[in-house]
């Protein structure tokens, strides 16, 4: 999807603060967003009025962009993790077949006992 996980990191952080807001302040939050969505094709949108149940609903909208946005933000900081530890693994497999490489001599055994 996002190949990223500080993008993933960013989006979900937006989302999450988003979600915030809608959750402490949802009649300001519905006000902007028919603002936003109408406010380009009608006049005085200013001037809306959002009834109790949307009100409402944007209350349960943020409280889920809250916690989806936490958790994508925790399992995009696991996915860093994740990448670092495979790069980490990766350079030393890099390293260990160097090294390999450079020896390739005979080798001696000792047998005698």
């Amino acid at each position: 999807m996002l190949g990223s996980p500080k993008l993933r990191k960013a989006i979900a952080a937006a989302t999450a603060a988003q979600g915030l807001l809608s959750l402490l302040f949802p009649k300001r939050m519905a006000k902007l967003g028919s603002r936003l969505l109408l406010g380009a094709s009608h006049e005085n949108t200013g001037e809306l009025e959002p009834r109790d149940w949307y009100v409402d609903s944007t209350r349960a909208s943020g409280l889920g962009m809250l916690v989806g946005g936490l958790f994508g933000y925790i399992l995009a900081d696991r996915a860093d993790d994740k990448a670092a530890a495979a790069a980490a693994v990766e350079d030393a497999e890099a390293g260990d077949r160097e090294a390999d490489d450079e020896d390739d001599g005979p080798v001696m055994v000792d047998i005698d006992e």
